[in-house]
């Protein structure tokens, strides 16, 4: 019978009961999650053979690796496997010195390009069906990460990758890391919030520190549910082992602005740009649509701070974040703001207030200076234009 749709993780592996042997010549390191039952204990093995994160060293000792895998990186606009997108881009590059494994993991990496558009399937399966599966695919040593990327690709269903990952904890005993983060990965996409911590719970238990890549979507992942504030306690976490990303800072703002704890918000916001984070449209956006209504002379010098910060910088809002900072003035309370969209004449003067806005123009000083290092750095310097010669350049200018 198929395991019910509901089960959690953890559950799940534990249901598994495996004893599994660890040979520490192996470089697998183990640890049994243990479960009172009413009629006996139950033990569950789990094992990885990822060198990428620290795992927990029981009698106290540090256990580093001696080599560390690039980031794992589960960026929205990056995609799920950057390794497949190197290939298309042709960014993979061995030296004349290559060994035998390194060419190995180029051709693992052009099969998983190859079975990239694989269709995972709809349902859960059983043990023996994924073994078919896995026979009749060209490559089996890349199954089953193959299949996890395509079921992120695809948002399979939960219960069709956990079937998938408890064949093979019963298989090998050994559920690799990578399996784990991309098992992460869909939870993440699909809001599953028992799963995420589920999965959490397991890799804090396994390993002292995670990669950057996982604490991304567990940070993400949380940050998105009603229990966000875990997700501020991940961000403390991450300090202490290295700097927090931008996604990190801005998934931790807009939670905490969602729920109009704006004090916090901003904090983060400070934190952040003390670390010479830039903060993106999105998360300035949120403070605009998050503070809608709320009183506090505080709130809104940080909030004409943002403002200020735009002018500054002459960095200009798009529509639906100009339309957020339209709707906020009209917000204020006591205020009595009227926002329009309008187009500025050639004159520099809106229509609608009359009022003259500044001039960008620049100085005749600030102009000589401009063209001087124009013509010294870019026509005849260095910093040359491909398709200009220095005399075509010089004629038009």
């Amino acid at each position: 019978m198929r395991e019910p749709t509901q089960q959690s993780f953890q559950a799940l592996l534990w249901k598994c009961r495996m004893f599994w042997p660890v040979s520490r010549c192996q470089q697998l390191f183990a640890v049994s999650f243990n479960i009172l039952d009413k009629e006996k204990i139950s033990y569950f093995s789990f094992m990885t053979s990822s060198s990428t994160a620290l795992p927990v060293d029981h009698k106290g000792t540090d256990v580093f690796p001696t080599k560390k895998r690039s980031e794992i990186d589960y960026e929205e606009e990056k995609g799920w496997n950057e390794e497949t997108k190197d290939i298309s881009e042709g960014k993979l590059h061995f030296s004349s010195s290559v060994g035998a494994q390194k060419k190995q993991l180029m051709s693992q990496v052009l099969s998983r390009h190859k079975f990239s558009n694989i269709q995972p399937p709809e349902k859960p399966l059983q043990a023996e069906e994924w073994n078919r599966l896995k026979e009749s695919f060209r490559s089996p040593e890349i199954f089953e990460e193959v299949m996890f990327n395509n079921m992120v690709r695809c948002n399979s269903p939960i219960d069709v990758a956990k079937s998938l990952l408890t064949h093979v904890a019963k298989s090998n005993g050994d559920i690799a890391y990578n399996l784990l983060v991309k098992y992460l990965a869909l939870c993440v996409q699909q809001g599953q919030t028992s799963e995420i911590r589920d999965v959490y719970d397991i890799m804090k238990i396994r390993f002292k520190i995670l990669e950057s890549g996982a604490y991304n979507l567990l940070i993400r992942g949380l940050s998105n549910s009603d229990q966000w504030r875990m997700a501020l306690t991940l961000l403390e976490e991450v300090k202490k082992i290295m700097v927090p990303s931008r996604t990190n800072y801005e998934s931790c703002i807009k939670a905490a602005s969602r729920h109009q704890e704006m004090n916090l918000a901003f904090e983060l916001y400070h934190e952040m740009l003390a670390k010479d984070l830039v903060p993106t449209f999105d998360v300035l956006q949120a403070f605009f649509d998050f503070s809608r209504g709320m009183k506090g002379a505080e709130l809104q010098k940080e909030l004409f701070g943002i403002l200020l910060y735009l002018r500054e910088n002459q960095i200009y809002p798009h529509k639906t974040f100009m339309r957020s900072i339209k709707l906020w003035f009209e917000s204020i309370p006591g205020g009595n703001w009227r926002g329009h969209l309008t187009n500025i004449k050639d004159s520099g003067q809106c229509p609608v207030c009359n009022h003259q806005l500044e001039d960008s123009n620049l100085t005749e000083e600030e102009y000589n200076n401009l063209s001087e290092r124009i013509i010294r750095d870019v026509i005849h310097g260095t910093d040359t234009f491909r398709k200009t010669s220095p005399q075509s350049a010089v004629n038009g200018y």
